[in-house]
């Protein structure tokens, strides 16, 4: 099928196996046949301990996967707060875009993640940069993290977002701004107070 030995046991549970190709002269870079690189192998499968082991060995944190993930992107798709923690402590960006220009905030935003858009936050990102990371950052789909909040209805991340900055004022990827979107949202649903409308 194209995958390496060291990328098949990377996608489970195999530390052992995982350190013992390593020392054998495995390449932790190298990308294989289905264009999958380690780090994020080990990012999607939610492995803490192979993606720790990978980044003390020298894995390239920044590297995209063929379908143009970073391993933030694929910490944050996949929901693991650890991994996603070990990635930004060891010097991957919160703020980088992946091969498709999403942010890992919008992926959060997108995976309904709680945890890890205040984390993304916490962490570096820039709720007021338009034109970098952040929750005014604009994706490859033109699509906002508060945008994709509330596409996915998730009024905790609508309000985080609104809390730290989140511009609601700001046009998304169908040219209507957030207040539209928010407003909606209060007339659909009246959980949020009338001063967030203002």
């Amino acid at each position: 099928m194209g995958r390496t030995p060291l990328t098949v046991v990377c996608m489970g549970e195999h530390v052992n196996i995982v350190q013992s190709l390593i020392y054998k002269g495995g390449n932790i870079n190298k990308v294989d046949n289905m264009s999958e690189t380690l780090l994020i192998a080990a990012c999607g499968r939610e492995n803490e301990k192979i993606v720790q082991l990978l980044i003390d060995k020298g894995a390239d944190l920044n590297k995209v996967n063929g379908i143009s993930e970073t391993p933030v992107t694929a910490a944050c798709k996949s929901g693991n707060e650890k991994i996603l923690r070990l990635l930004i402590d060891n010097g991957c960006s919160v703020n980088k875009m992946d091969g498709m220009r999403r942010t890992p905030l919008t992926v959060a935003c997108q995976s309904e993640d709680e945890k890890m858009v205040p984390l993304i936050i916490d962490k570096g990102g820039d709720v007021n940069q338009v034109d970098g990371g952040g929750v005014n950052q604009v994706d490859g789909m033109r699509e906002t993290p508060l945008r994709a909040a509330f596409k996915k209805n998730n009024k905790k991340i609508v309000q985080l977002l609104i809390d730290k900055g989140g511009g609601v004022n700001r046009v998304g990827g169908m040219r209507g701004t957030h207040l539209i979107g928010f407003c909606k949202t209060v007339i659909e649903d009246r959980t949020f107070t009338q001063r967030q409308c203002i």
